[in-house]
């Protein structure tokens, strides 16, 4: 295998192991964790996240290589809280906590506000539906899907 084969396989590699750390911990693995799981250098496993990143994977934190966003998924707090069997995640909006819902596979609670309001809003997954706990709401998206990436942390 060539050198740049070789690195897509890592790259495939610590991908599957962040996202399976994320599920399974309901946390977001730095790169120091991953490396350790991995048997790898930090460094190796933190050029895997600036790759991931540049193919619109992961998303990392301004000034370090740590990973602020593995979509959809974020590392830091968000309006957009998932409850899975005990565990409970953060979206980086509506449309990616049912993402972990769907990921997750599991019937999921989220909890957000109105972007309007603030009024709390409580969305059920149940056999892969979505349906409002109460009352009605409306999702809105101001960006057009093909332009999130222009500024995915603003999307």
């Amino acid at each position: 295998m060539g050198g740049d084969a070789n690195l897509a396989e890592l790259d495939r590699e610590v991908r599957r192991y962040v996202y399976e750390e994320i599920i399974e911990r309901a946390t977001v693995p730095g790169a120091a964790f991953v490396a350790r799981g991995l048997g790898l250098a930090v460094d190796a496993v933190s050029a895997s996240f600036r790759r991931l990143q540049d193919a619109h994977i992961l998303v990392l934190q301004e000034g370090n290589a740590e990973i602020l966003m593995a979509p959809p998924f974020s590392a830091v707090p968000t309006p957009f809280v998932v409850d899975i069997g005990g565990r409970s995640w953060w979206g980086n909006c509506i449309w990616d906590a049912m993402g972990i819902a769907a990921m997750v596979r599991e019937d999921a609670a989220i909890t957000t506000g109105c972007g309007d309001c603030n009024d709390a809003i409580m969305v059920r997954i149940e056999g892969g539906e979505a349906r409002l706990a109460a009352g009605d709401a409306v999702i809105h998206f101001s960006i057009p899907a093909r332009k999130w990436w222009d500024n995915i942390k603003f999307t």
